[in-house]
């Protein structure tokens, strides 16, 4: 995974929730305060429970927008 895309991905507006695939497991990313990228290598994700995934770039093999349904609400 290239840095620009979760780059992209974070500075969307609106912002549009994202899943960051890691080793088979998904990390969500609910709002771009979750998230803090380092250009060089890494990326610290917060999830809701207070626990922070710190991720080598590289190791991000994907990235799923979870875009809204016409009714407002969010996919699944």
């Amino acid at each position: 995974m290239r840095v620009t895309v979760l780059e992209d991905a974070l500075n969307t507006e609106p912002f549009i929730p994202f899943d960051i695939v890691v080793d088979g497991k998904m990390i969500r990313v609910a709002h771009p305060e979750q998230l803090l990228l380092n250009r060089s290598k890494t990326v610290a994700v917060v999830v809701p429970d207070d626990h922070i995934h710190i991720v080598d770039i590289g190791h991000v093999s994907s990235l799923t927008l979870r875009r809204r349904r016409k009714n407002g609400r969010k996919a699944a």
